[in-house]
């Protein structure tokens, strides 16, 4: 009994620490985004804009040449290392070092074939179309240096330490944003904001190299000698990623091409900006699900089914709870927030707020699923099922565009997602994890949906008693709905493992701030590990 609690202190500590890390690092990652975005729309205009994200949307596409390795790389990383195989975590190393080189160098060699042909296959304006071409040309050097460069990273997941992959995250994202700033400031433009993400890419991988050496130096991370048959290996692993991956980058950079190609260019860009905060609910969710591949891997490798089904229905649970507030802030003050954001003229596009949000919705709340299936290995058909769901999308957009235009391309989206995700992935998890309906209902989507209901009443309610005119007031009030909701999900019984892990983490809150203040007051020497033995204390008690 006590093995089987000490395993479970220590599944929590990797789950919520590791969920933690993720977070800050999405934070760092959204606000710059968040702030980022107006200033760089008002900078660039509405037609370059709309030209910057159609080119990355096309361009983006080159990193499928990753082929899923990068996926392969996290779950072998972690099982070689649980089994003490350090040899075989070396040589899979090196051979995805070597591999991810050659296929860095074919995206570039495809940039280079697409940049003059890319103005005549879009509705790109004469004025912009040599511009356009080499944005194609830069953005492709770009994505073929970050290809190899995003092996450090996938190790580091592997050995689950996300408190270093989200600063060396945190340090890319905030020194492109600086530099980007600087670049629209001194008055250059898409050009110039493309051309300083190029030695960003290089300058990150100082720490993440580093990192890596401090952290497991046995690994000797290299371009040691590869292995043909670890190669074999990883492929016939990361087929099925692959294909997962084409089916994402269809349904998230699909429609902005297809909008590019039969509406004007400057229809791009109020597309973009109500699916990137649509967005909002799946990035926060992935910080969570991203913790779970190394973990579950792990689990496998020892056998321990019964923890995998159990991190599946919390997991499932915690997905959910955490992206149907988001949605409710989004679907209730989406028009607010956008008026606030990026100005009036976007407020009018709430409408695709509400149906990309709902999309969204339905594809993150099962993404503990697939990602548990993936690390057991029981993936491909969930693949193949993306796949075709992603194609639906297309096609479904290609159809809908010219008669409805911006909300026909929304309307493309949803239906696969939402068919894909509930129809398919739902049901395929629980026959393969052997959860039946009724315990899905009672340990995941009532504790989830039932404090929305409070939620909602909170937020008609200071909608309709308060000016939200501005990001402050908006901010303000999802703050306050959200702690209804965080309050009410709280309180149901489903939700014990989660109430345990706040008292305890409240508890270690103010035990560090109980000390800190002691110290400060009375000058009192503090020994190296006393808030951490008294921060243990405080947990156990709880």
């Amino acid at each position: 009994m006590a093995d089987h609690g000490a395993k479970d202190s220590l599944i929590r500590r990797r789950v919520v620490g590791g969920t933690i890390a993720n977070y800050a690092g999405q934070i760092v990652s959204l606000g710059t985004g968040f702030f980022l975005t107006p200033f760089v729309l008002h900078h660039l205009g509405q037609t370059q804009y709309g030209l910057w994200i159609l080119v990355g949307s096309v361009v983006a596409y080159g990193s499928l040449l990753d082929l899923g390795i990068w996926g392969a790389l996290v779950k072998y990383v972690a099982e070689f290392r649980a089994r003490g195989e350090n040899e075989q975590t070396r040589r899979l190393i090196a051979t995805a070092l070597w591999v991810y080189v050659l296929l860095g160098l074919a995206v570039i060699a495809a940039s280079a074939l697409i940049a003059p042909i890319f103005p005549v296959m879009f509705n790109v304006p004469e004025s912009e179309r040599a511009t356009g071409s080499w944005l194609v040309m830069i953005m492709g050097i770009s994505i073929g240096l970050s290809i190899p460069c995003s092996a450090q990273a996938a190790v580091l997941r592997g050995l689950q330490r996300y408190d270093l992959v989200n600063v060396i995250a945190s340090l890319g994202i905030l020194s492109s944003a600086i530099a980007t700033v600087a670049v629209l400031q001194f008055g250059g433009d898409v050009l110039g904001m493309a051309l300083v993400s190029i030695p960003i890419t290089i300058f990150v991988q100082i720490p993440a190299i580093v990192f890596v050496r401090i952290v497991a130096p046995d690994l000797r991370f290299g371009y040691g000698r590869p292995s043909l048959k670890m190669v074999r290996s990883v492929v016939g692993f990361s087929a099925s990623l692959f294909m997962q991956q084409i089916s994402a980058r269809l349904q998230t950079k699909t429609d902005e091409i297809v909008i590019g190609g039969f509406l004007p260019i400057s229809a791009v860009a109020p597309y973009a900006v109500a699916r990137r905060l649509s967005d909002v609910a799946e990035l926060l969710t992935d910080q969570f699900t991203k913790v779970l591949l190394p973990l579950v891997s792990q689990l496998d490798a020892e056998s321990d089914s019964g923890r995998v089904r159990e991190v599946y229905l919390a997991g499932s649970r915690i997905a959910l709870g955490v992206s149907l507030p988001i949605a409710a802030v989004l679907l209730l003050l989406g028009r607010q927030l956008l008026n606030a954001w990026v100005g009036e003229g976007y407020a009018d596009y709430d409408y695709l707020l509400v149906i990309l949000t709902v999309a969204t919705v339905a594809g993150s709340s099962q993404g503990p699923g697939a990602t548990v299936l993936q690390a057991t290995a029981r993936h491909r058909p969930i693949a193949i099922v993306a796949l075709v769901s992603s194609v639906a999308n297309l096609v479904l957009s290609l159809i809908l565009v010219r008669p409805f235009g911006l909300i026909g391309v929304a309307i493309g989206t949803l239906l696969p997602v939402s068919l894909e995700s509930l129809g398919f992935v739902l049901p395929f998890a629980m026959r393969q994890l052997r959860v039946s309906p009724g315990e899905l209902l009672r340990r995941v989507i009532l504790p989830a949906s039932l404090p929305v209901v409070p939620m909602t009443a909170a937020l008609y309610v200071l909608r309709a008693a308060f000016a939200l005119d501005s990001l402050f007031a908006v901010g303000l009030a999802a703050v306050a709905a959200s702690a209804v909701y965080a309050a009410a999900y709280l309180s149901m019984p489903a939700a014990a493992p989660e109430q345990r892990l706040a008292r305890a983490l409240t508890s270690d809150g103010f035990a560090r701030v109980k000390l800190l203040t002691s110290r400060r007051s009375y000058g009192l020497a503090v020994r190296p590990g006393t808030a951490d033995v008294a921060a243990g204390d405080s947990r156990r008690r709880a």
